[in-house]
């Protein structure tokens, strides 16, 4: 014990220093309460938003229809102060609150939510998560459509009429699959029902000849005039008439292609978020309408200060609707990355809650010593390695499989991070309702490791390239990285090198795919498994592998709308990993007594499809699962309305501070 104590006090004096810098030019009065948030933010514009810091800035600066009760994260009436869900579950619409306003005044109306919509979806945005609203009606062909139809014409149909000439007998199962990554051309595809276009895309042994590329070509250029035509149509009425829009200034309708069961924790989400149009649609403030001096955002807080590596200030909103409900006036975030330093900031009581990690190094004696404020609980977050497939030798599942295969999951969560973490052999955490992850291959199996390696070229790791190891600036990241490294090391005679960059820099990096292996983690944005899975859609925002799977995205399609499953189910059965645990729920949607029976044994199927899904994902390991978080929070005994859950979500709006009496 009195070494652990030493060692937090050693910590404690290594960063007083850093206290004294990240306070020193604050001369205003102090906030009611005071956070550490982990990193800058990379903007404050919900629609090109994408993390965890981001997301809790928009969450106290804008408001969606519904918005997470900050203890249960369940949707509470937000913008809209009630709404109607059709039978089918396929349609809702939204009543809107007269009294809600932008900060600045402006009535906020239907009419707001659905040119927003429209923008995220806009393809000259660039939303990297757009597709999470693509279960909305007409969503997807508004975005993405006119793109894949560019692309069809442009560049697969000449280049296959290119790789028909250099194979005058028949296109090899290899050079084609080879062609189709390179083309994109399971995403310009993507949801295709032709049975040419499936067919090939299938093809993964023999010779792809005529008259099946005869039908392929035909199929190809009829799906692109199908798709752009869809797209002309989804740019005059989406958000118009059809998918999203406002039958008058405080109705909003929305159409669903299928039940969506966790459609209203995407409504409380960032992405749904409005965005004040009178502001982003002015020629000056278009570029930069979310700074300090000109934001204007709808929820309980306004930003009243951003200075870049110092902190934010955000102060409750006179405009918001339920201003009367908010106990904090006054809150300043502090974007601090260092462990120690952040630490400290909590220790020496200059902010109230720390959502950093602490150093692995103490841990035991912060459980020790703080037991009532270092909070401890189970994720809904996953902790990954990201593979380049796109890079060699990392096109190879043989290496990636063998990689995932070799590194030791139990000795990081039970001796590098010793706080109750779980080893992950799949992508999808434990405990999501009505759904239970596949069996995994995964797991530390060296021999089988050394085998695949070896029959993809590399006995004893002999020719495999140097490793680099990407993580963002955190110690917990390099402790891990350094493990990993020493496992594959040892394991398969690999050269693994680790190196880190800010979260910003770091964030550009794996965009622009300009890596071999990256750390990432993801937190469920909402109670679903699919928040997990449809991340490695084809080309997907947050993707980010350059991976891609036809039957993968086809799964993944089919559980958006199970009916289309339904529909194809006799060829599919033979391609899935469990076809009778399949039929068994296609039976039950056969037998089902009456509509909401139907709703019910459908979702089922879902599920299962999700299932499938996950099973092609740890077979093909583009992304390598290390561990389920636990959450790591230090939060002072006098900071009321937190509430642990598993996605670590603490919307602002419900904390307040009741701080003892002096004597």
């Amino acid at each position: 014990m009195a070494r652990n104590l030493l060692g937090i006090g050693g910590v404690f004096a290594v960063a007083l220093l850093l206290v004294g810098l990240t306070f020193s030019t604050t001369q205003e009065a102090p906030a009611d309460f005071r956070f550490i948030a982990g990193a800058e933010p990379k903007t404050l514009d919900p629609h090109l938003m994408t993390g965890q810091v981001e997301g809790r800035y928009a969450d106290a600066l804008f408001e969606g229809l519904t918005y997470r009760d900050p203890e249960t994260l369940e949707p509470r009436p937000g913008v809209a102060r009630s709404w109607e869900i059709s039978p089918d579950k396929k349609l809702y619409v939204f009543h809107l609150r007269p009294e809600a306003r932008w900060d600045d005044g402006t009535p906020i109306t239907a009419h707001d939510f659905a040119w927003s919509w429209r923008r995220l979806q806009a393809p000259e945005l660039g939303s990297e998560y757009a597709y999470i609203l693509h279960v909305v009606r007409g969503a997807e062909a508004f975005n993405a459509y006119a793109g894949h139809a560019d692309l069809l014409e442009s560049t697969v149909l000449p280049g296959l009429k290119a790789l028909r000439a250099d194979h005058p007998g028949g296109i090899p199962a290899p050079a084609w699959q080879r062609y189709v990554a390179k083309a994109h051309l399971n995403d310009a595809v993507k949801g295709t029902t032709d049975a040419p276009i499936q067919a090939a895309l299938a093809l993964k042994q023999g010779v792809l000849a005529d008259p099946a590329l005869g039908a392929l070509e035909a199929a190809l250029s009829a799906e692109a005039a199908r798709r752009r035509a869809a797209a002309a149509h989804a740019r005059v009425h989406f958000g118009v008439d059809e998918g999203i829009y406002a039958r008058d200034d405080h109705t909003l309708v929305v159409e669903l292609i299928a039940p969506t069961p966790y459609f209203l924790e995407l409504t409380a989400f960032y992405t749904s978020f409005p965005v004040p149009r009178h502001l982003v649609e002015h020629p000056a403030h278009r570029d930069d309408w979310f700074l300090p001096e000109k934001i204007v955002g709808n929820g309980p807080f306004r930003l009243a200060a951003w200075r870049v590596n110092e902190k934010m200030r955000l102060v409750r909103s006179p405009t918001y609707w339920n201003r009367d409900a908010i106990a904090l006036d006054v809150i300043d975030a502090f974007p601090v990355e260092n462990s120690s330093a952040a630490l400290n900031l909590y220790l020496t009581g200059a902010v109230d809650w720390n959502t950093n990690p602490p150093p692995l190094a103490i841990v035991d004696a912060l459980r020790a010593r703080y037991p009532g404020e270092y909070v401890l609980n189970p994720s809904m977050t996953v902790y990954y390695y990201r593979f380049n497939c796109t890079r060699k030798p990392f096109d190879d599942p043989r290496v990636r499989r063998a990689i995932a295969l070799a590194v030791d999951r139990e000795t990081i969560v039970r001796h590098v991070l010793r706080k109750g973490d779980t080893p992950a052999q799949h992508i999808v955490p434990y405990g999501l309702p009505g759904y239970e992850p596949p069996p995994s291959p995964l797991g530390l199996k060296v021999e089988e490791a050394r085998a695949l390696l070896a029959e993809a070229g590399y006995p004893g790791g002999r020719g495999f390239p140097e490793v680099k190891l990407l993580y963002n600036t955190l110690e917990q990241h390099k402790l891990i990285a350094e493990t990993v490294a020493g496992d594959l090391k040892r394991h398969l005679g690999l050269t693994v090198v680790p190196f880190n960059q800010e979260w910003q820099a770091y964030q550009a990096t794996t965009l622009a795919g300009e890596y071999d292996m990256a750390r990432a983690g993801w937190i469920g944005d909402y109670a679903d498994p699919n928040t997990f899975l449809d991340l490695w859609i084809t080309n997907g925002g947050n993707n980010q592998t350059g991976w891609s799977n036809a039957a993968y995205d086809r799964l993944l399609w089919f559980a958006a709308d199970p009916d289309r499953f339904l529909a194809e189910a006799d060829a599919w059965l033979g391609r899935l990993a469990e076809p009778e645990r399949a039929r068994a729920r296609i039976a039950a949607v056969s037998a089902a007594p009456d509509p909401a029976a139907q709703v019910e044994a459908k979702a089922a199927l879902r599920m299962h499809l999700l299932r499938e899904a996950e099973a092609l994902l740890v077979t093909e390991v583009p992304v390598l699962p290390v561990y389920f978080y636990v959450n790591q929070n230090l939060v002072k005994p006098h900071v009321k309305g937190w509430h642990p859950n598993p996605q670590d979500i603490h919307p602002l709006r419900g904390l307040f501070v009741q701080r003892p009496e002096g004597p």
